[in-house]
């Protein structure tokens, strides 16, 4: 009776021990799993960072030559409007002296044809110094090259100075918080050049401000709500690499992704508003982010 006692005794305690090895190891394999799958996760967010990545320098070296390219053919089509202002000025000259001969002819160029050629060239030189405002725009040249002289214009009076405010003060005596004001002052005016020549210059006065996140963003804005979306881009990439611990990260990922959309770019698009989602899966922006998705 005492053997038998014990013998089930035995068998109780090697039941329930192999229960407990069996749970472990379920627990042990459900915990192997997880590990895995957040491993994939990992991986998979690694490679989407470094696609895009790798996505954004191809993009800045390519805007990087386009901007070469059109100052190259900047400085060509002034060239261009020089020569057309020498021939003009010597059509004219020609068509001075026919006048001045009267009904004399020069190397067979009746006074008629002679103004023909120079409307015909005015009218070249009018579109080529078209083009390059165009160009000028898009570079947003502030100087260094020499512009074409424009025709002159008629004269207007003058408008009289604008008065001066009293509560803002040059910007050269402007404290910190007062330039990023004004700044800002001159976007919510939707006089964006004036905004962005400020937030330009409060940059390169305080880069290491607290709001010197908020100031790049708002310079990539400005670009953004002028169409210039290859500009807006590079300049919201500045707030993530620049700023990233500023809390404009997120509104330069979502505006970043609408600038490729609105380019017709709707892979990389696509790629940045799904790095979004995943860094602030709970932000407004993730949400936003979410549907725009949904219309690709």
């Amino acid at each position: 009776m005492v053997k038998r006692s014990s013998l089930f005794r035995l068998i109780v305690y090697a039941s329930v021990l192999l229960g407990v090895g069996c749970a472990t190891r379920q627990e042990v394999s459900r915990t192997d799993n997880r590990i895995s799958n957040l491993e994939l996760r990992g991986s998979d967010i690694e490679r989407s960072r470094d696609q895009f990545q790798q996505r954004m320098e191809d993009f800045r070296k390519s805007q990087i030559e386009k901007e070469q390219q059109l100052r190259t053919q900047y400085a060509e089509l002034y060239a261009t409007v020089d020569r057309l202002q020498e021939q003009i000025q010597l059509l004219n000259g020609k068509i001075e002296e026919k006048n001045y001969r009267q009904n004399t002819s020069l190397s067979g160029d009746t006074g008629d044809s002679i103004e023909t050629r120079v409307n015909n060239l005015e009218q070249t030189s009018l579109s080529i110094k078209d083009r390059l405002l165009r160009i000028e725009e898009y570079l947003a040249l502030d100087g260094g090259v020499k512009k074409p002289t424009p025709p002159p214009a008629k004269t207007v009076p003058e408008k009289p100075p604008a008065r001066e405010k009293a509560d803002i003060p040059p910007a050269k005596e402007m404290s910190e918080n007062e330039l990023y004001a004004k700044a800002k002052q001159d976007f919510d005016a939707k006089d964006l050049e004036t905004a962005r020549a400020g937030f330009q210059e409060f940059l390169k006065r305080y880069p290491k401000s607290a709001i010197a996140g908020s100031a790049q963003f708002w310079v990539g804005e400005i670009y953004y709500q002028q169409k210039w979306y290859e500009k807006a881009i590079l300049e919201y990439q500045k707030v993530i690499e620049n700023y990233p611990k500023g809390d404009k990260v997120q509104f330069a990922l979502l505006k970043q992704g609408l600038s490729f959309y609105n380019l017709g770019d709707k892979s990389n698009a696509r790629l940045i508003l799904k790095e979004l989602i995943n860094k602030y899966p709970s932000s407004n922006e993730a949400k936003i982010a979410k549907r725009k998705l949904e219309e690709f």
